[in-house]
């Protein structure tokens, strides 16, 4: 599924993991205590293969 946002057209893909300031968190959101404003963030987001063989 695509999504059109501003004329730039974005593909939805599903997130496999996502990792915040060096360990893994589980579902989508990112916890409050690893996004205080005063503090640079790290986010890694792993995505699954749509062209992967499982």
């Amino acid at each position: 599924m695509e999504k059109i946002i501003d004329g730039k057209s974005y593909k939805e893909v599903k997130i496999n993991k996502i990792i915040v300031n060096g360990k893994e968190i589980s579902g989508s959101i990112i916890p409050a205590e690893d996004a205080t404003e005063d503090n640079d963030m790290t986010v890694t987001i792993f995505t699954e293969n749509a062209n992967e063989e499982k």
